[in-house]
């Protein structure tokens, strides 16, 4: 029955999983740069690492509506893990009680059953879990005021051409149009 189920949260775990591809490189980039730095002691390199950790900086703020739909999914899925602990634990105690019964094998078998699923839901969602946690923590280090500000992207975009961003239709004017009588 699990294989037909339809999985809600592929698409969470694609955009985790990219996005934390996308830290680890600019990671990667920055460490790159300091490397060059120690045993070159140019200016330039030094210059090249303010700048990888600008690009960083702008990554965040530009991907900051996916980081906070990630930090809500995130609060969402402790929520649901609680209830998941909450639901394993019901499950073993009737499975501890029915054992002692005879003529419940059935029933023995189905508890069971539902509570390997059950612990399985727990260890994939809290491995989700840890890999936001794991990312933001990661981030962290590079953008230390990390908030929920909506306009947290707006300077990234503001050197962008104004043709890529189409002016939204004025809902509020009248459409008048000639009758023709």
């Amino acid at each position: 029955m699990r294989e037909t189920m339809f999985d809600e949260s592929y698409n969470i775990r694609e955009v985790l999983d990219d996005v934390i591809e996308r830290v680890t490189l600019r990671e990667k980039l920055i460490t790159t740069a300091k490397g060059f730095a120690e045993k070159k002691r140019e200016e330039r390199y030094t210059l090249a690492i303010k700048q990888f950790e600008g690009l960083m900086g702008d990554f965040l703020r530009l991907y900051q509506p996916i980081l906070d739909r990630l930090r809500s999914y995130r609060d969402g899925l402790q929520k649901e893990l609680q209830g998941l602990k909450s639901n394993l634990a019901t499950v073993t105690g009737m499975l501890e009680v029915s054992k002692g019964i005879e003529g419940l094998q059935a029933k023995v078998q189905r508890l069971e059953s539902d509570g390997q699923e059950l612990d399985e839901t727990i260890k994939e969602k809290s491995k989700i879990t840890e890999k936001i946690d794991d990312l933001f923590n990661r981030i962290r280090t590079h953008n230390p005021g990390m908030g929920g500000s909506s306009n947290a992207y707006s300077d990234v975009l503001s050197g962008m051409p104004k043709d890529l961003f189409p002016e939204p239709a004025d809902t509020g004017k009248e459409v008048t149009r000639k009758v023709r009588s």
